[in-house]
């Protein structure tokens, strides 16, 4: 393989320095690499599909309020062995101070110290339920991640019913396109983003497992949000009793200059309308006295096997995430960046969404919703879990 072909001939700048062993190790990656594709996804970073605003329409969207039958019907389900989990622990705490995979940090409940992991465990074992969980990790992180559980005889859960599993990885540019490298002779890599986990399941037959086991609905949840509720009965019932097979938990902004996408339809499907086509226009409609516009994602969503294994058929596109990497330059010099300097190509599970007929949101407050992404996070959740 040229790599001057590719315009990626940086990658072996320190071959001569290095040994045998990390000469191999830098082969083994390169030749891993879709050198074409990462150019064409770099070369789609700047082109931005045109969104006709006229096409969007509202999905259907109701409260958490308790309903009687749906939490029957949720309950009987789960205890059925239906239902099953997977957790996107793709991440590491880095941000936060530790160098680990984000699920092991600990939170102060109690005045006891427990990880993210054994918070979201003790949610079943309260309720003396043991379906199975998945958990999505990355390459980088898979090894700490099993060997966490490993070391804490998994929390007291059915061993066998944990089930750990790689995402796949795409290398990162910097701005001008060129892969960039992690030391001399380690190439950078990222996760491929929580869309990734339908292609990581089917190809870790996981899929299929599902069906064996007479799952027929799957939550997917992130590792950061301590607040979620994994068990919940009522959203259950409620997807179930109302024939959806896909189902989201939402919150409504509460500052109408909020950032982030909104559920909405586009063409007569799910979709998610990214933030430079919210306006205060969009904002401000209403519909039976009730803004339509304003609710935004926060990775819950509960998706029927048959569903599952579509999306897990489909090529979702890849976004461009504008990241902070740290980097070996041109000299061999380690640089520790501040700023943004570079792209991350990941897939968003939602995307899955435009290719089904429809799907249900279902609205909960802020106290089911607090992901921790910085230090500061970390003091405002154990708030809210020790009240």
């Amino acid at each position: 393989m040229n790599l001057k072909d590719y315009k990626q001939e940086q990658l072996l700048n320190f071959y001569s320095d290095l040994n045998l062993i990390q000469k191999l190790k830098l082969k083994k990656q390169i030749k891993n690499i879709d050198f074409e594709f990462i150019n064409k996804l770099f070369d789609n970073c700047y082109n931005k599909k045109e969104i006709n605003i006229k096409k969007i329409s509202n999905l259907r969207c109701i409260n958490n309020k308790y309903n009687e039958n749906y939490y029957k019907i949720g309950e009987n389900f789960v205890k059925n062995g239906k239902y099953a989990v997977v957790i996107m622990a793709g991440g590491n705490a880095t941000r936060l101070g530790i160098d680990m995979p984000k699920g092991c940090l600990t939170l102060n409940k109690n005045n006891n110290r427990i990880s993210l992991f054994e918070l979201y465990i003790n949610q079943f074992k309260e309720k003396n339920i043991f379906p199975y969980i998945y958990i999505m990790t990355s390459s980088i992180n898979y090894k700490k991640t099993y060997s966490f559980f490993k070391k804490n005889k998994f929390f007291g859960y059915p061993k066998e019913k944990i089930i750990f599993f790689r995402q796949h990885n795409l290398p990162i540019v910097n701005l001008n396109g060129k892969i960039m490298m992690e030391n001399k002779y380690k190439i950078s890599i990222g996760p491929n983003g929580n869309g990734d986990v339908f292609d990581s399941l089917k190809e870790n037959n996981l899929i299929n497992h599902m069906k064996k086991n007479h799952i027929e609905y799957v939550l997917f949840s992130t590792v950061d949000n301590p607040l979620t509720n994994l068990i919940d009965y009522n959203f259950i019932g409620a997807t179930i009793f109302n024939k959806y097979e896909v189902s989201s938990k939402c919150v409504s902004k509460i500052d109408e200059d909020d950032k982030n996408w909104i559920f909405c339809k586009y063409n007569e499907h799910p979709f998610m309308l990214p933030t430079q086509y919210i306006n205060e226009k969009i904002n401000n409609i209403k519909k039976n006295n009730k803004y339509i516009y304003r609710y935004k994602n926060i990775t819950y969503h509960f998706i029927s096997i048959n569903e599952i294994e579509k999306y897990s058929n489909l090529n979702l596109k890849y976004h461009a995430a504008f990241r902070k990497n740290n980097y070996v330059d041109k000299n061999g010099k380690y640089i520790q960046t501040k700023k943004e300097n570079s792209f991350k190509f990941e897939k968003f599970i939602f995307d899955a969404f435009y290719f089904s007929d429809d799907m249900l949101l279902y609205e909960v407050d802020y106290n089911e919703f607090y992901p921790i992404k910085n230090k500061e996070d970390i003091k405002k959740v154990e708030n809210f879990i020790n009240k």
